[in-house]
Formats: C-alpha cells, structure tokens, sequence
C-alpha cells in the first residue's frame, strides 16, 4: 500500500518507520523536508497542508490506500488554530471529494475537544463542549473529516509523552511546578504510532472514532510527586484545588482495548520510567 502522511512531526514518523516496516511505502507531506531525518521507503514532499493546490498535486498525482493526518497549529491562537487545523481539513474534504479512489483516512486529533472539568469520565460518546480556542478549532476539523465520501477515523489522543515531550520533567526540574487536585490523561507516543500502524493491519477494528489513552487517569499532582521520588528532587506539599488549565476528567479507553489492542505503556510510570532511566524501566 501506499500512504500518505499530511504533516510530518514526530507521530508521523513514528507511524511512517512501522508503515515501512510492514511492507508499504510513504509520502510525506511538510513544509521543509531538509529539516526531516530521511528514512527508507519515505518520499518527503514540500508542500503546505493549508493550500488546496498542493494536496491536489499530490493527492491527484497518486493513488493512495491510506492518509494520515496530523496537524500542528501555525500559531497558539484562535487564528493559528483555525489556520493548522480547519483549514487543511477543509481542503482535504475538497480534494478527496474529486477523486476516483478512495483512501482510508485517519485523523489524529485530542481530547481537549471535551470541556468537562469536574473529573468526569469521558468517552467516544460524551458531549463535547470545549471552551478553549484550540479545542473548537479540532472539533470543526473533526466535523469535516467525518464528513468526507471516504472511509475516516478520528483518534484523540490524550496528552502524548515521551522522548522530546518532556515538560513535566522539565518543569520539575527548573522548580516550576504547581500541583493541582486535577484528574489527567495521557499516552505514550510509540502507542499512538502503534495504533495506528494497528488500524492499517486490521481494518475489520476500524472504528469511526476512538479514544486513546492509557489505563490510568491520575491526578496531576500524583504524577509530580512520583516523578519527584523518581529524580530525587523536591516538590511542594502544597496542592491547589480544582481544575488546571485543560479541565478535569478521565478518559476511558474501553473501546481501544476491546479492539485487542495492548498498550506497551499502560501507565504514566511504564513511560516515565524509561525516560528517566532506560536501563532500569520496566
């Protein structure tokens, strides 16, 4: 098969190394390919995901069986949020919308489209009602990739960690840290590479939406204090109450696991521990 990656960062080509490894090969889609490690089996493109007739190129240029999409913002405002991630998605539905095949498309979005902040579970059913900027502009993207004449999934994907996404342990660190009684939510990179390597092997497990997570909400200020034993450092006692910045809640992954997915890193310690010593993680 052969894929094509729209936005081409970390997840992308993560999921593009197991893409290759499974026998397909991969066009990726970004600005300034130069600035990409090269990988084999991977075409890199310059291209912008926010120009319609750049998708048509390449999109029309080729037959794919599958596109992966993931989108960063240009800007952290309403604009920036707008421009990186309702825009390409808009010319994405234009450009599929003509075309004489029909590529499977996955589309890696977040559970900040869920508003709720009083530790609430959360699911692939639960209302959506975001109050942040970037959380309306990822639910509009969401509406038109559910809208395209083609096969689609929607991944939201909790906080994502791991190599590079570190501000927890930098924060840590540097003594930034204000502990909050607030449930969160995450999951390793590798697993969201995994997954989605997972949905392209086993297309009977599609599903229009799901949402991953690891199978541990925690309250924030557990994860600091874990941490801190872990790096033997202090941490405040002091723990504030109500919600952070990105709400309260907890997100059940029952639909991801009844797919027979596993995960390599079922909870924040599996993860961390091998960041902080790969010798001893386990």
């Amino acid at each position: 098969m052969k894929i094509l990656s729209i936005g081409y960062g970390d997840i992308a080509q993560r999921a593009a190394r197991r893409f290759v490894a499974a026998g397909h090969s991969v066009v990726g889609v970004c600005r300034d390919p130069d600035d990409k490690p090269p990988v084999d089996g991977v075409e890199l493109i310059a291209a912008d995901a926010g120009n319609e007739q750049d998708l048509r190129a390449v999109l029309h240029g080729n037959e794919f069986g599958a596109v992966l999409v993931t989108l960063t913002p240009s800007s952290y405002d309403s604009d920036g949020y707008r421009n990186g991630y309702v825009v390409p998605c808009r010319h994405l539905q234009q450009v599929i919308s003509g075309l004489d095949y029909a590529p499977y498309v996955i589309y890696v979005s977040s559970t900040g489209v869920y508003g709720q902040q009083n530790g609430e579970w959360v699911d692939e059913d639960s209302p959506c009602e975001p109050e942040s900027d970037s959380g309306r502009m990822l639910l509009q993207a969401e509406a038109l990739v559910r809208d395209l004449p083609v096969p689609s999934t929607i991944i939201r994907c909790s906080g994502i960690y791991g190599a590079g996404r570190d501000f927890m342990l930098r924060q840590l660190k540097a003594g930034k840290v204000t502990l909050r009684e607030s449930w969160t939510n995450r999951i390793h990179q590798d697993d969201v590479a995994r997954f989605i390597a997972f949905l392209l092997e086993y297309p009977e497990k599609r599903n229009n939406l799901y949402l991953l997570s690891d199978d541990e909400p925690v309250m924030q200020y557990e994860v600091y204090q874990w941490l801190a034993r872990q790096l033997g450092v202090e941490v405040s006692s002091e723990v504030e109450p109500g919600p952070g910045p990105r709400g309260s809640k907890r997100c059940n992954n029952s639909r991801v696991r009844n797919t027979g997915f596993t995960l390599e890193y079922p909870t924040y310690r599996h993860g961390y521990a091998e960041m902080i010593n790969p010798s001893r993680a386990s």
